[in-house]
């Protein structure tokens, strides 16, 4: 659970589980003694579907499964398609995945691999108000830093497919015309300072290692969400960013055109779709476009925060009410049931 979406959702997942009287215990390998322990009521994988982390775990779901009779279920994320030939030489065809998100099922059916079931990410709304209500001094803050300026953050970790490269030119293009109407916060990894030279860029660099809570009050401290990425199993910080009222700048592809929309996100089309060899046993899905676009959708967003603060304030509101029908709730009871939680 290294991956910061990941803990979250895990912890949600957790929250509900105990929620229903349940004891939840993580673990990082599941084995057989688990699966005929009598204090393992069910058992749950959350991982990626490729053969790295779910060949060692395949025979413990298969006892679960087939001879114990003990609900077992595996939810996975993916960005991309896994290779054929790493699958047919390992258990993963004999297991059953639930994915979350269309795109993951989508990637998995191509490696012949069987999705039982689609279940997509959640947000905390308990959490989402508590951001909201203390987000204050961290706004005056900002105020007081970057005066009336725009200001757009980033959510995320520094790897090619997050496309940090691509905004930062596009920051580029943007400042060409901009530069003072708008401040770039990342919260990010240190190895993204090499990559940004702007003045109106603050790198925080200690992405994963603030609170959950914390991260959303960034978020709704700022004005916009952008999101550069090009290839996505989900893209959680999208729909949080929509739940704390902050419409998103992304480009518009599956899977995050199962839950955003263009009448509050600031959207545009990928101009290819490409495969690029990972260093595990995948193939990403890389959905790449013009940096000029991005910066035009950048400009878009900073004139309507600017010019236009009724708009801006209809998008927040609609950003926020779209956002709920995801709260954690209502979307992982699905989840549950096939643990046998109800």
């Amino acid at each position: 659970m290294g991956v910061p979406s990941v803990s979250t959702q895990a912890q949600l997942i957790k929250k509900l589980i105990e929620s229903k009287g349940v004891p939840v215990v993580f673990k990082n390998h599941i084995g057989i003694n688990d699966v005929y322990s009598a204090e393992s009521r069910a058992l749950l994988w959350f991982t990626l579907p490729l053969v790295e982390f779910l060949t060692t775990d395949a025979p413990s779901y298969m006892l679960a499964r087939d001879r114990v009779g003990k609900p077992a279920a595996i939810y996975v994320t993916i960005e991309g398609v896994p290779k054929r030939a790493n699958v047919n030489c390992s258990p993963l065809p004999n297991l059953d995945f639930i994915a979350n998100s269309q795109f993951t099922a989508d990637m998995l059916a191509q490696a012949g691999l069987r999705v039982i079931d689609v279940v997509h990410h959640g947000v905390d709304l308990d959490e989402v108000d508590k951001a909201l209500k203390t987000c204050e001094p961290l706004a005056k803050k900002w105020d007081e830093a970057f005066k009336d300026r725009c200001r757009i953050i980033y959510v995320g970790a520094n790897n090619p497919r997050k496309g940090l490269a691509k905004l930062s030119q596009a920051i580029d293009i943007f400042n060409s015309t901009h530069k003072d109407r708008a401040v770039f916060i990342l919260f990010t990894e240190p190895t993204a300072q090499q990559l940004f030279n702007q003045e109106n860029v603050v790198i925080i660099p200690e992405f994963g290692r603030r609170g959950h809570v914390d991260v959303l009050r960034m978020m709704a401290a700022s004005h916009f969400l952008v999101w550069p990425s090009m290839s996505e199993g989900f893209g959680l910080p999208v729909l949080e960013a929509n739940a704390v009222g902050r419409p998103a700048i992304h480009c518009m592809y599956p899977p995050l055109s199962e839950f955003s929309s263009d009448e509050f996100n600031y959207v545009w089309d990928y101009d290819d779709r490409v495969l690029v060899d990972g260093k595990l046993s995948q193939y990403y899905v890389f959905h790449d476009y013009p940096e000029e676009v991005l910066a035009e959708a950048l400009k878009d967003a900073v004139d309507t925060y600017l010019n236009d603060r009724a708009t801006y304030e209809e998008y927040c509101a609609k950003a926020r009410e779209h956002a709920s029908q995801w709260d954690y709730r209502r979307v992982y009871p699905k989840l549950l049931h096939y643990l046998k939680v109800e």
